[in-house]
C-alpha cells in the first residue's frame, strides 16, 4: 500500500461518486473504470465507506488548494469572490444531485463536520465581502454580516430536493441563477462590469 496508489484510487473513485452518485457506484465499477483488480483496491481502503471518506477528504483538500491558488494570485478581493464562485458553478455542474443526497443519508457524520466549519466560513466571506466594500466593488451600506449568511444559505439550499424539483432542474443552474441575481443586487457601478464579465463567461462556457 503506498500514498500514490490511495491517492489514484481516490481520485478515480471520487470521479465517479460525483457524476452518479455513492449508492450507485460499486466497488466493481470503481475498479474496471480504473483498469484494476478489486483486490487492490481493498489493500488500499477496507472498506466501501473507508474509500468514500477519503475521496471526501480528497474533495476538501482539491478545493482548498483551489482556494489558496486564487486568495493568492486575484487582484483583489472581489476578483477573489467572483473565482470562488466561478469555481463554484464548474464543480456543480459536474455533480450528480444524487452525490449530496447519498452523502447526507449515508454519512452523517460527515454532514455534522461540515456543519461545524459554519461559523468560519461564514466569517470568512464576510471579510471578503468587507474587502470588497472598502475596493468599492460591493455597496457600503449593506452589512456584510448578512449578505455572508444569505449567501451560505443559498448553498446549502442546493442540498435540499425538497426545496427544488431537481428533475426538472439541475442544481447547477439553480445556483448559476441564484449567484447573477445576489451578485447584481449588492454591486455598485464598479463591481457591474466584473460582475457582467464573470456571468458572460460561464454562458460561454455552457454554450461550447
Amino acid at each position: 500500500m503506498s500514498n500514490e496508489s490511495r491517492e489514484k484510487i481516490a481520485k478515480g473513485a471520487l470521479e465517479l461518486f460525483l457524476s452518479q452518485g455513492i449508492k450507485t457506484v460499486t466497488m466493481d465499477r470503481i475498479a474496471a473504470a480504473l483498469s484494476m483488480s478489486k483486490r487492490t483496491i481493498y489493500e488500499n481502503f477496507s472498506d466501501k465507506e473507508d474509500l468514500v471518506s477519503a475521496c471526501l477528504c480528497l474533495f476538501k483538500r482539491l478545493s482548498d488548494e483551489k482556494r489558496i491558488e486564487f486568495e493568492q494570485t486575484s487582484e483583489n478581493s472581489f476578483v477573489f469572490l467572483l473565482r470562488m464562485f466561478r469555481f463554484g458553478f464548474v464543480t456543480l455542474r459536474r455533480i450528480n444531485v444524487n452525490f449530496f443526497r447519498d452523502i447526507d443519508l449515508l454519512f452523517p457524520d460527515h454532514v455534522k463536520r461540515v456543519k461545524l466549519h459554519r461559523p468560519a466560513q461564514i466569517a470568512q466571506f464576510q471579510s471578503l465581502i468587507e474587502k470588497s466594500q472598502n475596493e468599492g466593488y460591493i455597496m457600503s451600506s449593506l452589512n456584510a454580516d448578512e449578505l455572508a449568511m444569505i449567501y451560505y444559505g443559498m448553498m446549502t439550499s442546493l442540498r435540499d430536493d425538497e426545496t427544488y424539483d431537481f428533475n426538472k432542474i439541475s442544481p447547477y443552474e439553480i445556483f448559476k441563477t441564484m449567484c447573477s441575481i445576489y451578485f447584481r443586487g449588492i454591486v455598485t457601478e464598479k463591481g457591474v462590469v466584473l460582475t457582467n464579465q464573470y456571468l458572460k463567461e460561464l454562458e460561454n462556457s455552457d454554450n461550447n
